[in-house]
């Protein structure tokens, strides 16, 4: 009598295998179909040499392998790829959800992977090269160490208030080194202890940022990235750090098809609700890349004091829908010419200088 394992194997033999992983640290949930029927269900550790042994159960098939994007990155995907594996690292936030379904486990979400997978109806993430996801990670750690500084730099503050301390000079949002100086001073016993400890991190930080500056700056004048980066910074507001965060996480901006695309991805397309007649449009969808919303708006507050057309569109925008709306969408005019200068190869042209 043939196996369980046997007959899976038959019955997909020169067939298209549909398999969904549930991926986590410590294991994987698998399910494998073949034209609807499930041929394997069953937990693995998380290790590819088991997942590989399943495969050459179906070694004379079709496969393909859907997984979801989340923290145990792109290994995964690495690995199949190299293998020869057709593979679809899939965004959680546009998965179909089935309405009124309260059940969540491994054994479903993968058996729902495989089968959405078989129907095709599953959008992917692009997935970087690892040089590309090394480059985008240097440039994702400093915008990490410069938030984490600015953390260190709220407690000191936070602190002074709440002990009623005052500088004997006029200061700055930036914490300088006149302030530092002053600051390991302005308090005595166990309380300069903690002052000094967090000094001494927010000091430690700041050498650590000029050293991520640093690699960043050589990484912008290589090959890969310098003649992108001159034609950014002919935009007002963006300078070679904005602009590496910028490419980094874009990498080949040909790759969206259209203006609409690329600010969908952003998050900064309009939500909206309709129902018959009625249509209403609401904030941001901010369902897409958060870092380079960020820079984006950052930068457009430098953009609408140099560009006259967009300064003059921001002063209408914000006379109907206020400053912050207003802002948001320079930001996204901003992400549609970035795209433009990159495909034409043409530095930006500033209306009007004010």
């Amino acid at each position: 009598m043939k196996s369980k394992y046997q007959r899976a194997e038959e019955l997909a033999r020169g067939k298209r295998v549909s398999i969904g992983i549930d991926v986590h640290k410590e294991s994987w949930h698998v399910t494998a179909l073949v034209e609807g029927e499930e041929v394997f269900n069953g937990r693995l550790p998380a290790e590819y040499r088991t997942l590989d042994l399943l495969f050459k159960r179906f070694k004379d098939c079709l496969i393909k392998v859907a997984y979801e994007a989340g923290p145990c990155g792109f290994s995964l995907y690495d690995q199949l790829k190299g293998n020869g594996i057709e593979t679809l690292v899939v965004p959680p936030s546009l998965i179909p959800i089935e309405s009124g379904n309260k059940v969540k486990t491994d054994k479903r979400d993968s058996r729902k992977l495989a089968n959405l997978l078989q129907k095709d109806m599953l959008k992917k993430v692009h997935v970087l090269s690892q040089e590309d996801r090394a480059d985008r990670e240097l440039v994702r750690t400093r915008r990490q160490v410069v938030n984490h500084r600015s953390n260190i730099a709220r407690q000191i503050k936070s602190k002074l208030l709440f002990y009623g301390i005052k500088p004997p000079f006029a200061t700055t949002q930036t914490i300088t080194q006149r302030y530092i100086k002053w600051l390991r001073t302005a308090t005595e016993g166990q309380l300069s202890v903690s002052f000094e400890v967090l000094i001494n991190t927010y000091e430690f930080m700041t050498e650590q940022i000029k050293k991520l500056n640093e690699e960043t700056g050589e990484l912008s004048k290589s090959q890969k990235y310098a003649e992108r980066i001159k034609l950014l910074q002919s935009i007002p507001g963006i300078g070679q750090l904005s602009a590496m965060e910028i490419l980094v996480e874009l990498q080949d901006v040909r790759r969206f098809n259209s203006a609409k695309e690329i600010a969908s991805y952003i998050g900064l397309t309009p939500s909206e609700y309709s129902t018959g007649q009625y249509i209403r449009q609401g904030r941001i969808t901010r369902c897409g890349n958060k870092r380079i919303r960020s820079s984006l708006v950052e930068s457009s507050w430098i953009l609408i004091s140099r560009d006259l057309e967009m300064r003059a569109r921001y002063m209408r925008l914000k006379a109907r829908r206020g400053g912050k709306r207003a802002i948001v969408a320079i930001a996204r005019s901003l992400i549609i010419r970035i795209r433009k200068v990159l495909i034409s190869g043409q530095p930006y042209k500033i209306a009007s200088a004010i």
